[in-house]
Order: C-alpha cells, then sequence, then structure tokens
C-alpha cells in the first residue's frame, strides 16, 4: 500500500461525577493496547500514525501502531466508546475505507482489545444525500411531516438510472435494542421493512440521473409553505419534486398532479394514508433487486417475509438481503440512551440525529467533500457520524458551494 489517505480512532471518555474530598486519590491510568484487524482478505499495510482523542476536545494523544497494527495508549480508568475510520488509497487510485468500533469499554486495568474492522462495501453511485423527517409545527401548534422528503444523488461519474430503484425504512425505532438477530446474536443479513415500500418504474434507461444531478422524493409533492393543504411553516417547497410517496390505497391521501408516483410494493398498514419515516429518525435504505428478479415475484414469495422476533404479532415485514442495498443513512434518537443501531457496520458504522429534535423543521445532509469542476462530491465513507451534517435548514434540489468538514 503506497498512499494513506486518513485515519482516526476516537475515544469518548464516560466520568461519572461524585463529592470528594482533598484527600482523594489521582485517577489511575492504565494501558489500553488496540490490536486493529482487518477483514479476511485483505492485506493493506496499516497506517504510520493514528489519532486519539477524547470527544470532550479538551485532549489529542497521538499513538503509532507497530508493524502488526496494535497501539497502546495509557488512559484515566473509565468507561470508554473506541470508534475507527479510515480510508487507503491503492496504486490504482482505488480508496477503500474501514470502520471499526467498541462501546462501553471498561477500563479498570491494563486492557488489550481487538477492533475487526468492516470495509464499506458501497462507497460510490447514488448516495442519500438529504433526508428531511422532522416535521413541523402549524400555526395552531399542530404536528405537521407531510413535507418529508428523501434526496438521492449520483455521488459518481457515470450516468446512472432511477428505473428499478427501491427505498424503505427499517422496523424498529432506535429506542431499544435491536432484536432482528441470528443465532450468534449478530446483526442479521436479512433486514426488516416496515410500512410502505416503493419502487421506481421503469424499462432501465427511462430516467436517467446524470453526474452531480439528483432526485427527491417527495411524501407530498406540493408546496408545502402556500399550498391550501400544507403548512405556511413548513420549509420546502416540493412541488418540483421528482417523485413523491401517493398512498393511493388509503383513500385518504392526496395525489400531486404535477409529480409522478412512486409504485408501492409492499405495505405493513392499509390505514396509513402517507408513507411515513419516523419525526425520531428511522434507518433509510436503498436498494435494488438482482437483475435476474422483479420487484412483483420478490414480493409474491412468501420467504421474503417475517414477522417480529419474540413477537405475537401476525405482522409480516418485507425482507431484503443487506447486499441488495445501494446506501444506508442510520438515523436516531437525539437522546443518548436511545441511539440503538439497526443497520449492520459494514452498511452504516455510525449514525445521525437531529438535536432540535421531532418537528424543528431541520434535517440531516452529507458533507461536501469535494467540488470538482463545480460538481459536489459527497463524503461516503458508510459512517454517518463522520459523513453526515445535521440541524441544516432542508435544502431539496440544491447543493453546496464549499467544501465542508
Amino acid at each position: 500500500m503506497k498512499k494513506i489517505v486518513f485515519f482516526s480512532i476516537i475515544l469518548s471518555l464516560g466520568i461519572a461525577f461524585w463529592s470528594c474530598s482533598e484527600d482523594d486519590d489521582i485517577t489511575p491510568t492504565f494501558d489500553l493496547s488496540i490490536q486493529l484487524i482487518y477483514p479476511e482478505g485483505v492485506d493493506f499495510d496499516f497506517p504510520r500514525e493514528i489519532e486519539i482523542g477524547f470527544d470532550s476536545g479538551s485532549r489529542v494523544t497521538k499513538a503509532v501502531p507497530n508493524s502488526s497494527g496494535v497501539a497502546t495508549v495509557s488512559l484515566p480508568q473509565g468507561v470508554y466508546s473506541i470508534a475507527t475510520s479510515f480510508s487507503v488509497t491503492d496504486q490504482a487510485n482505488q480508496q477503500y475505507t474501514f470502520n471499526g468500533k467498541l462501546s462501553n469499554l471498561q477500563l479498570s486495568s491494563d486492557l488489550a482489545k481487538e477492533i475487526t474492522l468492516v470495509m464499506a462495501t458501497n462507497t460510490g453511485g447514488l448516495i442519500i444525500k438529504e433526508v428531511y423527517f422532522s416535521g413541523t409545527k402549524t400555526p395552531e401548534n399542530k404536528s405537521y411531516f407531510s413535507d418529508q422528503f428523501h434526496e438521492i444523488y449520483n455521488n459518481s461519474n457515470d450516468t446512472l438510472y432511477a428505473d428499478g430503484l427501491c427505498i424503505g425504512v427499517l422496523q424498529q425505532s432506535s429506542t431499544k435494542a435491536n432484536v432482528w438477530l441470528n443465532n450468534e446474536g449478530n446483526f442479521m443479513d436479512r433486514l426488516p421493512l416496515t410500512y410502505h415500500i416503493w419502487t421506481i418504474k421503469g424499462s432501465g434507461t427511462d430516467y436517467p440521473i446524470y453526474p452531480g444531478k439528483s432526485i427527491v422524493i417527495a411524501q407530498d409533492g406540493i408546496d408545502h409553505q402556500t399550498d391550501e393543504n400544507g403548512n405556511p411553516n413548513s420549509p420546502v417547497n416540493l412541488g418540483n419534486a421528482n417523485w413523491e410517496s401517493y398512498v393511493e390505497i388509503s383513500g385518504k391521501d392526496i395525489d400531486a398532479p404535477g409529480v409522478p408516483n412512486m409504485t408501492m410494493m409492499y405495505t405493513t398498514s392499509t390505514r396509513m394514508h402517507d408513507w411515513l419515516h419516523s419525526v425520531f429518525g428511522s434507518a433509510v435504505v436503498i436498494f435494488r433487486f438482482p437483475k435476474d428478479i422483479d420487484w412483483k415475484t420478490y414480493a409474491a414469495n412468501a420467504n421474503n417475509y417475517m414477522t417480529l422476533p419474540g413477537s405475537t404479532s401476525a405482522t409480516e415485514y418485507f425482507m431484503i438481503d443487506k447486499s441488495m442495498v445501494i446506501d444506508a443513512v442510520e438515523i436516531v434518537r437525539v437522546e443518548e440512551d436511545k441511539r440503538n443501531k439497526r443497520l449492520p457496520d459494514d452498511l452504516d458504522a455510525g449514525y445521525t440525529y437531529l438535536e432540535g429534535g421531532s418537528y424543528c423543521g431541520l434535517s440531516v445532509r452529507r458533507k461536501a467533500k469535494m467540488i470538482v469542476d463545480g460538481r459536489v462530491i459527497y463524503q461516503d465513507t458508510n459512517n454517518s457520524s463522520e459523513d453526515f451534517l445535521h440541524d441544516l435548514t432542508p435544502t431539496p434540489g440544491q447543493h453546496p458551494s464549499t467544501v465542508e468538514q
């Protein structure tokens, strides 16, 4: 490996506060040894320098791994969360991104731990650029979320097509630990989708998305600021959206005549008259079926459904293999004790959220990593903690003019 682009390990120190006297001992320090392990089949050199720091920003410590990928630091006793994300570039200028983490590590003696790295598998092509899910309050202080949208961007140099593209949100909020686990207690390789699951019908080349261009999927494709069915407090006009998620079977949704409708493949609830991305945050995925399988055949197969593990509910969730996923974003609640992940680390090693909470009228959006010949290249390391900015004014169809950190 000839070139190292970026590498960092971040340690978050959990400190318990208590009253103390002048006679109390100074907090002891211990050696923490971190062994980095690449995925099987990967034989890159390890970076020469690792940045280690506390998330309080009060201190930064650097450590150098040995040739075996071991870094040792001396830290005060406490509870730590360790995360690592780095990219390397080979001689062919191909970039590879790796993520890894350890959570709630109790350091009360000298300790050696391993971080098994996961290589990001979808670092280019179509990405989820922005999600506006929080909604707003009306002048009458009623909750309004019909102005939600998801924006999908072509981050590559090639013309890609929206034909056959699918979108959905995962079952379960981030309030509780994920229950969709395999026999070993790890996240399943299949993902459970809930509410309405959508696709864009086409022949394969009907709906091009050119490099640096995007499509906006609206819950309702209207100008939410001026339409009589909208909310003057809404931050968005979605009258020019590319697609909308019109729920015809409910008999209650309003069909915006100027915006084409996506095709609903399945729903877990025929009573919901809008496609809902939870105002507290959902894990969202865009995906495609294998080329030899059309969506109707897939949806008709009973093996592609599961009920909630440990529940007596008869509701069946639409299951997709994680290999079908093109991009994914883990959006969790703002409360620290309610940030449970639902996506496996190889799809998203982190998460993002809104500090403003529900109905704040703000969105989450990827950082602009580079701007080349006027075209924005958004950051995509498959780690939303690093890739996304949060609490932004929604900008459907618009892109930054400067690089962001």
